[in-house]
C-alpha cells in the first residue's frame, strides 16, 4: 500500500526508512529523524482515508518560518482514471477565496479608499434602503426598513444581514432559492431553484432586491458577504475582481496557478470535484465541464478561486509574516494584526462559540480541544475541505488541499480531516 503514495518531508530517507524498511542494515540501525513517526502516522492516516474511499486524494504541509516540516501527497485528481495528485494540481477553493478577498478590501482600506465604517452602498447603490424580514412566508413576507446600512465591518465580519441560499430554510433563504439570489455552483444547489445571476452585478442587484434576514451588525450570518465585498473592490478601484487580485496579491506572491479561470494547459491539472456520500465519494463536476473554463462566470471573490497547495501556501505565509513576503509587503502589519482581533462570534457551528475576525475564525483553548483549530491561530477552509490556519507570533503555517464536498450525515468527516492536519502541524512544532 505505502508505495502508492509519495511523501517529501525534511525527514527524507530517514522517514523512507522508518515506513517502509527499505534501507540496509547500517541505515536501519540509525536513529530516525525527530518527528519521523508523526509524519508516517498522518501519512498513513490519510491514505486510509482514500483506500476506504472517503477521500479522493489530499495534500497536507506543514512549514514553520519558511522551512518546510511536512509534504506528504496521498491518492488521485480522479479515481476512476487513477491520475495521481502531485504539487500542479489545481484544486476548488470554494469559501478559502474568502481570505484572499478579504486582504484586498483591507489593501484597498490601507490605500484610503475604503473605509470599515463606510455603507456598502456608497459603492453599491443596489444595497441602500435594504428591508429586513420580520413575518410571513415567501410569498407574503412582512418586512421592516434597516435600522442603519449595511457597512464593510459588517460585510467583512458576516454581521450584515445576508445568508447564503443554503445556510437554512426560513422564508428569506427561500426566497434566495425561488428568485436564483445565487451563483452558479454545485454547493447547495436544488433542481427546483430558480436560475442563478450570471455576473457578479446581477448578484449584488438581486440581493438588494432581497429581504435581509438580520437587522445589520446583529448576529453572525454566513453569507454572500464576501462575495459583496469583492464587487466593492471592482467599484474602490475601478478594476474586475480578477484584475486586481492578479495585479495586487497573486503577481506579487509568485501565486502562478491561481485564478477563477482554468485555461487549456492547466486542465489536465484540474482535479475532478466530488461530494460525499453514504458509501464513500461521487464525481459531482468533471474539469472538462467546469464552469471554470468559461471566461464569463461569475467572478465570485467569496467561493470561486483555484489554486495549487504550493501557490496558496504563499498567500497563507504572507499572512503569517503579518503581511509580508519575501521582502515584498502587500499589507501593513497593523491592518493584518486588525484582522485577526475577534469582531463577532460564530454561533451554532459546534458545542462552542468560535471568535471570528475579518474574514478569519480565531483559534482558543476551546477550539483546540476540539480538535477543531489549534489555539493562538487564525483559520478558514472550503466546501471542498481545503483548510489551512496561520500562527502569526509562531510563523506557523498548515494547510489541507483536498476535493469532496462534505455535508448532512456525513459532516462528521469534516472534523476527522481537520484533526488531522491541527494534530500533525502541532506535534511537528512542540520543542
Amino acid at each position: 500500500m505505502m508505495n502508492r503514495f509519495k511523501i517529501a518531508s525534511v525527514a527524507g530517507a530517514a522517514l523512507l526508512c522508518a515506513t517502509l524498511a527499505a534501507c540496509d542494515s547500517e541505515q536501519a540501525t540509525t536513529a530516525p529523524a525527530p518527528k519521523v513517526a508523526e509524519i508516517a502516522e498522518a501519512t498513513q492516516s490519510l491514505q486510509a482515508l482514500v483506500d476506504t474511499g472517503q477521500l479522493p486524494g489530499a495534500i497536507l504541509i506543514v512549514e514553520q518560518k519558511g522551512k518546510r516540516l511536512a509534504d506528504i501527497t496521498v491518492g488521485y485528481q480522479d479515481v476512476d482514471k487513477k491520475t495521481p495528485l502531485d504539487k500542479e494540481s489545481v484544486f476548488r477553493l470554494y469559501s478559502m477565496s474568502k481570505p484572499i478577498t478579504s486582504v484586498a478590501i483591507m489593501m484597498l482600506v490601507d490605500r484610503g479608499l475604503v473605509r470599515l465604517d463606510d455603507p456598502a452602498s456608497k459603492f453599491l447603490p443596489a444595497l441602500a434602503d435594504m428591508r429586513v424580514y420580520e413575518s410571513g412566508t415567501v410569498d407574503d413576507m412582512v418586512t421592516v426598513p434597516a435600522e442603519r446600512p449595511i457597512t464593510i465591518h459588517d460585510l467583512l465580519t458576516h454581521t450584515s444581514g445576508i445568508p447564503y441560499h443554503f445556510t437554512g430554510n426560513t422564508p428569506v433563504h427561500q426566497y434566495y432559492r425561488k428568485h436564483g439570489v445565487m451563483r452558479d455552483t454545485p454547493v447547495g444547489r436544488t433542481p427546483e431553484d430558480g436560475e442563478p445571476a450570471h455576473s457578479l452585478s446581477e448578484l449584488v442587484d438581486r440581493i438588494g432586491a432581497a429581504p435581509l434576514l438580520y437587522q445589520p451588525g446583529q448576529k453572525f450570518e454566513y453569507s454572500y458577504s464576501t462575495t459583496v465585498l469583492g464587487a466593492v473592490v471592482e467599484a474602490a478601484s475601478g478594476q474586475p475582481l480578477d484584475v486586481f487580485l492578479k495585479e495586487n496579491i497573486f503577481d506579487p506572491l509568485g501565486m502562478t496557478h491561481t485564478g477563477f479561470f482554468i485555461e487549456d494547459d492547466a486542465l489536465s491539472h484540474f482535479v475532478t470535484g466530488y461530494a460525499a456520500t453514504e458509501g464513500g465519494i461521487t464525481a459531482i463536476e468533471q474539469p472538462e465541464t467546469s464552469d471554470y473554463r468559461d471566461h464569463k462566470r461569475l467572478l465570485d471573490g467569496g467561493g470561486a478561486l483555484a489554486s495549487t497547495a504550493d501557490d496558496y501556501l504563499k498567500f497563507a505565509t504572507m499572512l503569517a509574516n503579518k503581511g509580508e513576503y519575501q521582502g515584498k509587503r502587500l499589507l501593513s502589519s497593523a491592518l493584518v494584526e486588525k484582522m485577526f482581533m475577534p469582531q463577532t462570534r460564530i454561533e451554532g457551528w459546534g458545542p462552542h462559540a468560535i471568535k471570528f475576525g475579518y474574514g478569519f475564525a480565531i483559534g482558543d483553548a476551546e477550539t483546540a480541544a476540539a480538535g477543531l483549530q489549534p489555539d493562538g491561530t487564525v483559520s478558514w477552509s472550503g466546501s471542498g475541505n481545503t483548510y489551512f490556519f496561520v500562527n502569526p507570533d509562531t510563523g506557523l503555517v498548515a494547510e489541507l488541499m483536498t476535493h469532496v464536498i462534505v455535508g448532512g450525515k456525513e459532516q462528521g468527516r469534516t472534523v476527522v480531516f481537520r484533526s488531522l492536519v491541527n494534530k500533525l502541524a502541532m506535534e511537528l512544532a512542540a520543542p
